[in-house]
């Protein structure tokens, strides 16, 4: 199955944009416009392998979208991407290698599930305990060794929280996903497992811009 990466470079002077950029909800919404419907879509995200992130580049918003089916940035509003460009990254899959060496991004939502003995010494803890600095490093290195990766370098930058409500009415339901952008040099262990880990996605809130994983291979000089 082809696996395809969109770069779409959104207008920010449209109020919409802005809108939706703050609603990761909306935002999630607007992505999933890209694809033909189906008749739920709260199993079009996995049927369509839908990973998204917002990226800041150069003055410009882009929309990085990964899936496997080609997106179609003629369903957009008229005038909501300024610019798109997609690309088959099957090569790129099919090229991972054991000791190749690679630069990675991925905005990530790095939580943990307190266990019983916390539970009992804090009270009211909630399901998922964001985590921050050295805490939100040592999750990024565990899941990045899952996912087949030696880490060299990494910086972690914390990002605005990806928020917004699901549903409509009195059943609309508040999200909020903590998220931290990990990105450095590493080293390909297990390309099955990278592989798997970039079609699949890295950890939690993979419908609202977290867990897509990137890479670009590195000369051998760098």
């Amino acid at each position: 199955m082809t696996t395809w990466l969109a770069r779409l470079t959104l207008d920010t002077s449209r109020a919409d944009v802005r809108r939706e950029l703050r609603d990761a909800v909306a935002m999630h919404r607007r992505v999933m416009s890209l694809f033909p419907d189906l008749p739920k879509i709260e199993g079009a995200r996995s049927h369509f392998g839908v990973l998204h992130r917002v990226e800041q580049a150069e003055r410009q918003v882009v929309l990085m979208v990964q899936s496997n089916t080609k997106v179609a940035p003629g369903r957009f509003p008229n005038g909501y991407a300024v610019d798109s460009a997609s690309r088959d990254i099957e090569p790129l899959l099919n090229a991972l290698a054991h000791g190749r060496r690679l630069s990675y991004r991925c905005d990530a939502n790095p939580v943990r599930r307190p266990g019983h003995t916390t539970r009992e010494l804090y009270r009211n803890l909630p399901p998922l305990v964001a985590l921050h600095g050295r805490h939100a490093d040592d999750w990024w290195h565990r899941r990045a060794g899952l996912a087949g990766l030696k880490i060299y370098t990494h910086l972690s930058h914390p990002l605005d929280a990806a928020v917004g409500r699901s549903g409509t009415g009195g059943g609309a339901q508040k999200v909020r996903h903590h998220r931290v952008r990990f990105e450095g040099t590493a080293e390909i262990v297990d390309p099955d497992a990278l592989r798997a880990a970039m079609i699949g996605g890295v950890g939690k809130g993979r419908a609202y811009g977290c867990g897509l994983l990137t890479i670009a291979p590195l000369r051998p000089e760098e």
